[in-house]
């Protein structure tokens, strides 16, 4: 039987009062169309940005994808699109691009 986990008191009230997520705080949201494009809100930054891996620095954490002919197709305003094959996803307050060199 798996935990459960008490939610943010942001996201119950959120729930409870039937508003937008996000209204009592910063956060990203990432939207994946299939494995060829991810669209990403809430982007502060760009740690690494190569074909084969980005790193992108989120609201709310460090998100690393990974792939193969990976381009940034627009990154203005927060917003952030990235195409090409994507592989593996990782999000968090991490980035294990930062582990692997």
């Amino acid at each position: 039987m798996s935990k459960n986990r008490k939610k943010p008191l942001s996201q119950r009230i959120c729930e409870t009062l039937d508003i937008p997520v996000g209204t009592f705080g910063r956060i990203s949201f990432i939207e994946a169309v299939s494995n060829r494009e991810l669209c990403i809100d809430g982007c502060e930054g760009l740690i690494t940005y190569t074909e084969d891996l980005v790193v992108l620095v989120l609201c709310d954490g460090l998100l690393t994808v990974k792939g193969s002919g990976l381009e940034l197709r627009s990154f203005s305003g927060g917003r952030v699109s990235v195409s090409g094959i994507i592989s593996t996803i990782c999000y968090g307050a991490e980035s294990e691009a930062v582990h692997d060199g």
